[in-house]
């Protein structure tokens, strides 16, 4: 504890002395791990990478990967639409999914 009472004072608008640390996640658990933490609510992210576009970053493969594949469904549904072929899943049951790619 004497470490955490040894930081320099933090912004006024702060209840309460927060502490700086880095987490290395690996990218198969990432996704969980930020959005469980992000729920606690005790956590504040930064964004080391704000020097980066978007076009620079990591994840962008992965984006354009969805998007592609998004784009490849619409056409298969359109051309199974165009056949008047029968689909074998439930409609009812499973919804069209929008992905949007913003950069």
């Amino acid at each position: 504890m004497e470490y955490i009472d040894n930081l320099p004072a933090m912004d006024p608008m702060r209840s309460q002395k927060m502490t700086f640390v880095q987490l290395i996640v690996p990218a198969e658990s990432s996704h969980r791990a930020v959005s469980y933490l992000g729920e606690l609510g005790l956590l504040q992210f930064r964004d080391l990478n704000a020097d980066k576009s978007p076009f620079q970053r990591t994840f962008v493969n992965q984006v354009k990967r969805c998007a592609e594949m998004s784009r490849k469904l619409r056409f298969f549904k359109d051309q199974i639409q165009k056949a008047s072929l029968m689909s074998f899943a439930h409609p009812a049951m499973l919804e069209d999914v929008e992905l949007e790619v913003h950069f």
